[in-house]
């Protein structure tokens, strides 16, 4: 099938199914979003699509998405955030490049955790909490939490198109586009308003969803947005306050201008300390403002849910919300946490104002002989008796959650129905999740030859740990899961990857592993192997059943550094880039614009010599698989003399653009002329840059079918994208920066 033939099926299916995430979630618990539905804006009011009523909404920022804040972004604690403190919206705060709270460029980002260092990695971990946000029914901001957003225009851009796009039918998403402009760095409401006025009109381009938009001084100035408004329909400006350093009398007089003038606010950040996060909790202040933001019914977000003391820099802050240096986020941990001052003051306000979700989503048809108040109860059950009304009968709307049997609710799985009796009422039986257990650094995962990984959690190295002549990739020195039942674990293709415990001898381990028996998965062959873990339940927490897949798959050759791109004088010889072997010693055969040989520059050894003609020519190195190293393809651009004035001009850009529709995507080679160096092992699918820039990524089955399409600046170096969701078949995978493309074909089982 050529590729304008797979353009033409994608008219005829629309409904192709997506990659398994936050597009293929659904509620587990009756929330607000269940309840309002997508949020918009009606005069100085955030109403409810779903109802139109007016929406309150409370709940907590999560810190930074940095080293300290990261390990708080899952799904376990959003799940524990909504069933203990009856959350109803988080703040995704993404850190962009900068922490420099005035602005500028001081005290920047580790790569690993800024937006702009690792951009795909920070695009998964949101369709994680997008997931989480969906399953638990709240709301999520996606907040680009940066003091100088109107310089990262170009970024944001990228960022909010794909993320609008991608979840533009999701009801629980908000978009915060720019957390607290700063006056000194040219961030006046001029300068905001420029700024949201680019961004508005992308996100609008693919959904009504509301957008927060911050305001000058830290966010503290919503008066000036509501004067001077962006140009944008579902709008809400934002303030942010400490109560301990901004009192009610002073700031709510920006907001009743606000509301004054017809433009709701959205309190997306407060604390009850000072400003920098520290300085005593002052109770009796933030008690001004919580009656102050109830009366006048604006949503707010607490800053953080955080521990007190962080373990990545031992950096303190009173506004959080846990005592203690220890990260929590499972439910043992949090469920047993101490909460600071701070946390302590916020927990009474969130818990006291929780509401029961169920009963409202139901209250117009809660009435009747067969209606009851709403139910929960627990996965582990096996039914809720003494509920159903005598003389009734019930139908569930989700019966793989509960079923009726006579006078009893047969309990399936946990989740929510809403069991309507035979006169037309309506009442939920909710059933919560029993927490599951967890083993430290048990995930997917595959590692190469060389000894590179690719995982969520581990090692990033596999090496020889133990001794044995054999690589291994390490997991946990615990016997326990974190929960505290023994493990096993059993791998059910040992000779491929082989579980077992050893002894961790050398330099590279860490110091709670060393001279320690480790968990460890030996490589053996090249292959995918599934992992079995299992457990018994302990108190509070259900049995651990649980399998991954781990690859162990070839390593990637690597041409030598020199190899780069150079212009040549006509005539010009150049350094020795163009060696005969890798750098593992492997064959090289080259190109030039696709063919064996140009009349443009010609290769003498290790060196390329120029014609006497101004040319652009496309040098690529072509390398075998072997019994070790996938296949490789890399190319280099080589100008001749002045290349605006290249003679083969034409006959280049036909080269570049050859088997853009031609080439049969279901056939394709495994790696394509001009090629991105790409390879798929188990459910992962790796790929490697060699320039930032955009790549765009899409999955078509059999049939030319498109079952995935997505894109994302990406940072030169390698990358990781899951395709677990995709159901068992035949398909093609297609990914493309510029004129580089790769096409893989492969069989998921």
């Amino acid at each position: 099938m050529k590729m304008r033939n797979i353009l033409l099926c994608l008219a005829m299916f629309a409904t192709a199914p997506v990659l398994a995430g936050a597009l293929d979630a659904s509620p587990k618990r009756v929330g607000p979003v269940s309840y309002y539905g997508a949020l918009h804006t009606s005069g100085n009011k955030i109403i409810g699509a779903k109802n139109d009523q007016q929406v309150m909404l409370r709940g907590v920022s999560l810190f930074w998405s940095d080293g300290t804040g990261k390990p708080y972004y899952n799904k376990n604690v959003i799940a524990w955030a909504a069933d203990n403190l009856k959350i109803d919206v988080f703040r995704f705060a993404l850190g962009i490049q900068y922490y420099d709270s005035d602005g500028g460029t001081k005290n920047a980002l580790a790569n690993e955790n800024s937006y702009k260092g690792s951009p795909d990695n920070y695009l998964s971990l949101i369709d994680n909490m997008v997931a989480a946000a969906i399953e638990s029914d709240v709301y999520i901001i996606i907040d680009w939490h940066s003091h100088r957003a109107h310089m990262e225009t170009a970024l944001a851009k990228t960022f909010f198109e794909t993320v609008s796009e991608k979840y533009k039918d999701v009801p629980n998403v908000i978009y915060e586009i720019y957390n607290e402009p700063v006056d000194g760095n040219g961030g006046n409401w001029g300068a905001v308003k420029s700024y949201a006025n680019t961004i508005c009109p992308l996100i609008r381009n693919n959904t009504q969803n509301l957008i927060l938009v911050g305001t000058p001084t830290w966010s503290q100035n919503p008066q000036n947005g509501a004067s001077d408004p962006v140009n944008s329909t579902n709008i809400a400006y934002v303030l942010h306050f400490y109560a301990a350093t901004h009192s009610k009398g002073t700031f709510s007089g920006r907001i009743e201008q606000a509301l004054s003038s017809g433009y709701p606010v959205f309190i997306s950040e407060w604390g009850t300390t000072n400003a920098d996060g520290n300085g005593d909790a002052n109770a009796s202040a933030t008690s001004e403002w919580t009656s102050y933001m109830d009366q006048k019914q604006i949503p707010n977000c607490n800053w953080s849910f955080r521990q007190y003391t962080s373990n990545m820099d031992n950096k303190s802050e009173k506004s959080a919300m846990f005592e203690g240096t220890k990260v929590l986020n499972n439910y043992a941990t949090l469920s047993e946490a101490k909460y600071t001052t701070s946390g302590n003051i916020v927990k009474e306000y969130l818990t006291k104002n929780g509401r029961n979700w169920a009963d409202s989503l139901v209250k117009a048809k809660n009435s009747g002989s067969c209606a009851f108040k709403s139910v929960t109860a627990k996965q582990t059950e096996t039914q809720v008796t003494n509920v159903l009304k005598s003389g009734c009968t019930y139908t569930s709307s989700n019966e793989a959650v509960v079923t009726v049997s006579g006078s009893n609710v047969e309990i399936h799985d946990y989740g929510f129905a809403i069991l309507t009796g035979n006169d037309g009422s309506e009442s939920v039986v909710s059933v919560s999740q029993v927490a599951g257990q967890s083993i430290p650094n048990f995930s997917e995962a595959s590692c190469d030859f060389n000894g590179n990984c690719n995982s969520l959690t581990g090692s990033s190295q596999a090496l020889d740990y133990d001794g044995d002549g054999k690589k291994e990739y390490l997991i946990t020195a615990s016997n326990e899961t974190i929960e505290g039942a023994k493990f096993k674990l059993e791998s059910l293709n040992p000779e491929i990857v082989n579980v077992k415990s050893a002894v961790c001898k050398i330099a590279s381990c860490s110091g709670t592993m060393r001279n320690k028996n480790v968990w460890m998965f030996e490589l053996n062959s090249f292959g995918d192997a599934k992992i079995v873990a299992t457990a018994n339940a302990v108190t509070g927490f259900r049995a651990l059943q649980d399998t991954i897949v781990f690859s162990y798959i070839k390593g990637r050759n690597r041409i030598t550094p020199d190899f780069r791109g150079v212009t040549l004088a006509l005539g010009e010889t150049s350094e020795a880039i163009v060696p005969d072997t890798t750098l593992m010693g492997t064959k090289i055969t080259y190109t030039f614009d696709g063919e064996p040989t140009s009349k443009y520059l010609k290769r003498e050894g290790s060196k390329l010599v120029a014609g006497d003609q101004n040319a652009i020519i496309t040098v690529t190195a072509h390398v075998d698989e072997t019994e070790f190293y996938l296949p490789q393809e890399a190319s280099i651009v080589v100008n001749i003399g002045d290349p605006t004035a290249a003679v083969n001009l034409a006959e280049h850009e036909a080269f570049l653009n050859q088997g853009s529709e031609e080439e049969d995507a279901i056939h394709a080679p495994m790696v394509a002329r001009n090629s991105i160096n790409a390879w798929i092992a188990g459910s992962m699918l790796s790929f490697s840059t060699e320039k930032a820039g955009l790549v765009r990524l899409e999955v078509y089955d059999a049939i030319g079918n498109r079952v995935m399409s997505q894109s994302g600046q990406y940072r030169a170096g390698g990358h990781t994208v899951s395709l677990k969701g995709l159901s068992s078949g035949s398909y093609v995978a297609i990914v493309r920066q510029g004129s580089r493309t790769a096409k893989l074909r492969w069989n998921k089982q």
